[in-house]
């Protein structure tokens, strides 16, 4: 009984203390949600301590290049991109970390409806989604990663 009462004490303190530490949200819950989660995985992606990788990034946009990118990461620059070639690269390919800014850029702007899925294991953003204005046809977004490789 004794135990019980003692875990039960500590669970009772590290909540309370959780929410004493917790910042205020100035947005609403389901943008501030959101932020938690990419702060979360965020934090997940800067402590796995990559800085080179290799990783295919798409977009699904109404935008003239479909098919994705080939990116290799040196040290958290773009050190190579091919594919898409006749579209040119300007704005295009990014590292993560830009990713990272642009998808919490979009959350903050309180999009009609978004989804962003993370990786489970390095935490980068593997696919997020967003239509900005449910009355405007063709300014939805997407972003997606795959064949992520550490190097």
């Amino acid at each position: 009984m004794r135990k019980k009462i003692t875990l039960f004490l500590c669970l009772f303190f590290l909540a309370c203390s959780k929410d004493e530490t917790r910042l205020e949200c100035e947005f609403s819950e389901q943008v501030c949600f959101a932020l938690d989660q990419l702060n979360l995985n965020k934090k997940i992606w800067i402590d796995s301590n990559i800085t080179s990788y290799s990783m295919n990034i798409q977009f699904s946009c109404y935008c003239l290049a479909w098919e994705p990118y080939s990116v290799v990461v040196q040290e958290d620059v773009l050190d190579s991109v091919s594919g898409n070639e006749e579209w040119g690269y300007e704005g295009r390919p990014m590292t993560i970390n830009a990713l990272f800014e642009i998808i919490e850029n979009k959350i903050i702007e309180n999009p009609f409806l978004f989804e962003v899925n993370y990786n489970s294991k390095y935490g980068y953003p593997e696919e997020s989604y967003f239509d900005m204005d449910e009355m405007i046809a063709d300014e939805e977004i997407g972003y997606y990663i795959t064949n992520f490789q550490p190097l």
